[in-house]
């Protein structure tokens, strides 16, 4: 059937592609040597300019017969394609082929499609798309995107002016004028000659195009043929027509005419990126992106998504990152395919994908459909499209083995999986190999395609893969969808016999074969799967269809395919490891349309990819090796709840000075366990976990810790110190945030602390909170961070040093006097003695003291409030030994007396006491200096 429907791509693709051959006939080539006496533009531009002039027409009727004998899958084809305009709104445009024949009527306020060999006519009458119609106007602004290199040209290829439009088709094509004795030459009517050795004659009435494959004859029809009257006189009545009586023996099938129109439309837009991509498409930018709940990233040019979480979490990050993938995706099968296959078969393929879907979506679970609604609202597609994409028939023509024991050099199992499919619809541009962990679910790795939900081609992190192959039975859709059995298995199943166990107990669709493997028993098994009947064919077992089996070996495929790819087997038994493996699926094995092959080493975690480009099929292109359990890795420190923390404050606040005891009654808490997840924000990735004081602010009781991971080394480390950065009181956090990067590039994890009311905690409520609960809220939020980034993922849990500057001097000051558990303490700006910091000192400080104010509270309150939390009341309870100070000697915010009552009062060391040549603001100069030194302190065992 899938062969039987790519013989109508050139009917459907002419039929769609027949306006942009009517003004002129572009054929492209590489570029070609030659001289001519006259510019060949002039000469270009003499021959279009009748063809041009009855283009522009557009009072009068305008009526073209095009016939094509071409050679397609090496054999010829003929195709005759009339068109006659009476208006932009109002054509007709017939393609016939010996096949397939389909005939569009167009007027201002109705579209008919005609398909006489299928009796069938869909009829649609009312508004269109605002953008994807089909009026015969302006028509490369919708159907040339920039996935197409014809782009670049496409305001020169729209010119009024025979001059500007030669030029462009010169430019495009590079072809030559020639003589007929085959000189170059700038006599009359000369024809013209393509660098591959194509030839383009054109006069005022005929044009003509030859090559090895192809013979076009475009030209104009005179108003009193035949043919341009009849088609005349269709249109005239077009209007007033009741399709029933018109068609009297077709089936007439009302349609949206916006959904006709967008159909052909956009399927010709698809088209085109196809048949002529771009740079875009075939080097796409290789950038990594982040979102929330997803990555983005890139292998060896092999595009790698990460995502986890909920399913609606998983489905926006699908949407987010992928939009142009998925969307290439949505036009290859609905429009560019379902264009085609609507002219196979008589059949409207959306209405067909819809009968599908109604009866494949009992089986569907819900959370796979709540993960698609989430990806069409992250794309702005509607939510019945996607769901309906996604159930989109598989008929595919692929092979797949397992091999171990015996058959391989190591022992090990290599499962190799090779899908033949559709690379003549550009699948391939988006391609995409998932690994996903979904909340509650197995993690796993699906080779798919943007856009895409389900599974043909996976492996999990138990070590099970799965590879299809389709059979026949296309339309038995009561049951699971393959894909979704694909996936559940992913999903679900930890051994192979988990997986038997799923394929045996639910309904399934249509007829399909699989090759499952387990890595961790070294086992495999072959399996033919239809509605009522299951078998499992078992390594080195015979079979009717297979033939004689192979010692630890399970091969599937079919013909000519499989007798080679057993044959290969056969010969490299006992020597096959991950480059043998590759070897087997080689052409012939793999054909033409090979869209992409994969060899799974389930025990090693690893697998090898390769994807077919616009040029060549997946098996002539290089591999990637991608590490399933490394990527698991990534999305375990980026997942929904990376990991659970506790606090380990001190249970009860006991000192020996009473005023001691009292400071830290109010800054203690009842510790308990806590969660940690890691969020995304504008490409910013945050620690958020709840603040142990709550403020009835939801968003500023959510603590942020924005990570700026280290940057690694050449070491072969596992962990690295971290640093616990608290901001100054500027609203931008610039200084802060200037550590913190200077710290991540020296190797050290560094978590710049947004402060209460600050960065991605502040809402609207920020300006009437209480500053002294904000100052409390600051120190218990900065020593709960410090549990938080002990369980982080890569963090050296025994070398977490605090850092506080200016306003977060203070805080980190104090933070440290609750307990030991900072490794080590770095304050820079700050010191000791709020009170008169606020009350005497300046700019910073004076400001802090007027938002105290505007909150209501008078000096008596403020001292009371700064009193809470006054550094010096603890800081006998330090580690003066892992504790530096750097103050400004001319600084007037924080003046040098403040630094030293605190230098004094934590007994630090006159070498770790270091004073500024600087005051408060222009210490900043003396930031990478200062940096370095932290990093160095903080790498400190």
């Amino acid at each position: 059937m899938l062969n039987k429907v790519f013989t109508t791509i050139p009917v459907a693709i002419a039929l769609l592609m027949a306006f942009a051959s009517l003004p002129c006939l572009i054929s492209t080539g590489i570029a070609a040597s030659g001289e001519v006496d006259v510019d060949p533009a002039e000469i270009l531009a003499d021959q279009i300019s009748p063809w041009l002039d009855r283009w522009n027409e557009t009072p009068n009727p305008l009526a073209v017969h095009i016939s094509c004998q071409v050679e397609i899958d090496r054999k010829p084809q003929s195709i005759e394609l009339l068109f006659v305009r009476v208006t932009a709104d109002r054509y007709t445009l017939a393609c016939k082929h010996p096949d397939y024949e389909a005939t569009l009527w167009r007027s201002e306020y109705r579209t008919a499609l005609v398909l006489p060999k299928h009796r069938t006519v869909f009829f649609t009458q009312g508004e269109t798309d605002a953008i994807h119609h089909l009026r015969s106007t302006q028509f490369l602004d919708r159907w040339l995107s920039e996935g197409t290199w014809l782009y670049a040209a496409k305001n020169l290829l729209q010119s009024t002016e025979a001059t500007d439009l030669a030029g462009a088709i010169l430019f495009l094509s590079k072809m030559n004028p020639k003589s007929i004795d085959g000189t170059s030459s700038s006599n009359d009517q000369p024809y013209w000659e393509l660098p591959n050795g194509s030839s383009l004659w054109i006069s005022d009435e005929i044009a003509r195009f030859q090559s090895d494959g192809a013979n076009v004859v475009c030209e104009f029809l005179a108003a009193h043929d035949p043919r341009t009257q009849q088609a005349l006189k269709n249109l005239s009545q077009f209007d007033t027509i009741v399709a029933k009586e018109y068609w009297t023996d077709f089936e007439i099938q009302s349609l949206d005419r916006a959904e006709l129109e967008r159909t052909f439309s956009r399927g010709l837009r698809r088209a085109m990126e196809v048949l002529a991509p771009s740079p875009r498409l075939k080097q796409p930018s290789q950038k990594t992106r982040s979102v929330d709940h997803g990555i983005l990233e890139w292998e060896n040019g092999e595009r790698i998504a990460l995502l986890w979480g909920t399913p609606e979490q998983i489905g926006k990050a699908h949407g987010e990152l992928l939009k142009e993938e998925s969307w290439r995706c949505i036009d290859s099968v609905v429009y560019g395919f379902g264009s085609v296959q609507t002219i196979a078969t008589g059949k409207w393929f959306r209405s067909e994908l819809e009968s599908a879907y109604e009866r494949l979506a009992p089986f569907i679970p819900d959370r796979h459909k709540t993960e698609t609604d989430a990806l069409a609202d992250s794309l702005g597609v509607e939510r019945r499209l996607m769901a309906v994409v996604n159930v989109f028939p598989e008929l595919f023509h692929c092979s797949g083995f397992a091999v171990f024991g015996s058959a391989t050099k190591d022992g090990k199992l290599y499962h190799g999986r090779v899908l033949d499919y559709m690379t003549t619809i550009g699948l391939q541009d988006s391609a995409t190999t998932f690994v996903m962990a979904p909340t509650g679910y197995l993690p796993f790795a699906t080779i798919g395609y943007g856009g895409f939900v389900g599974s043909v081609s996976g492996m999990n992190s138990s070590q099970v893969s799965l590879g299809e192959m389709g059979g026949r039975g296309e339309g038995k859709w009561d049951g699971v969808p393959m894909a979704t059995l694909m996936r559940r298995a992913l999903e679900e199943c930890q051994s192979i016999e988990e997986v038997k166990r799923l394929w045996t107990t639910s309904p399934r669709t249509c007829e399909y074969y699989y090759v499952f493997a387990d890595g961790k028993s070294r086992t495999a098994v072959g399996v033919a799967a239809t509605p009522d009947s299951l078998q499992f064919v078992a390594p080195g077992e015979s079979h009717p269809l297979l033939g004689d089996g192979i010692p630890d070996a399970v091969v599937l495929s079919a013909g000519e395919r499989l007798t080679e790819l057993k044959r290969r087997i056969g010969n490299s038994h006992g020597k096959i490891d991950a480059e043998v493996g590759q070897q087997l699926m080689c052409r012939p094995v793999a054909m033409d349309s090979n869209l992409h092959n994969v060899l799974f080493v389930p025990e090693d975690g690893v697998f090898y990819v390769a994807n077919a480009s616009h040029d060549k099929p997946a098996a002539d292109r290089s591999y990637t090796r991608i590490s399933l359990q490394e990527k698991i890795a990534k999305i375990q420190v980026q997942s929904e709840i990376a990991w659970k923390a506790s606090d380990s404050i001190p249970v009860s606040p006991v000192d020996p000075i009473a005023k001691s005891t009292e400071i830290l009654t109010g800054l203690l808490w009842k510790g308990a366990e806590f969660p940690v997840h890691v969020e995304h924000l504008a490409d910013k990735r945050f620690l958020r976990f709840p603040s142990p004081l709550s403020t009835e602010d939801p968003n500023n009781d959510l603590v942020a810790l924005e990570w700026f991971p280290a940057k690694e080394s050449n070491e072969a480390v596992s962990s690295y110190p971290a640093v616990l950065v608290v901001h100054e009181s500027g609203k931008g956090m610039t200084v802060g945030k200037m550590i913190a990067r200077g710290l991540a590039s020296q190797g050290v994890h560094a978590f710049m602390i947004h402060l209460p009311h600050y960065g991605v905690r502040r809402t609207e409520l920020a300006d009437q909170a209480d500053p002294a609960m904000a100052l409390r809220q600051s120190i218990m939020d900065v020593r709960r961070g410090l549990d938080a980034i002990a369980k982080c993922p890569g963090v050296d849990a025994t070398r977490i040093t605090l850092q506080g500057t200016s306003l977060g001097g203070f805080v980190a000051a104090t933070t440290a006097g609750l307990d030991d558990r900072p490794n080590r303490l770095v304050i820079l700006l700050a010191g000791g003695d709020l009170i008169s910091v606020v009350r005497d000192g300046k700019k910073d400080a004076q400001g802090f003291r007027k938002q105290m104010l505007e909150r209501g509270m008078n000096d008596d309150a403020i001292d009371r409030a700064l009193d809470a939390v006054e550094p010096l009341h603890l800081a006998h309870r330090i580690s003066s030994q892992r504790t530096w100070l750097y103050s400004g000697k001319y600084d007037d915010v924080v003046p040098p007396r403040s630094s030293k009552l605190f230098a004094e009062a934590a007994k630090i060391p006159p070498s770790q006491h270091i004073e500024l040549e600087a005051d408060h603001y222009s210490g900043a100069l003396l930031l990478p200096g200062i940096v370095q030194e932290i990093a160095t302190i903080a790498k400190q065992q």
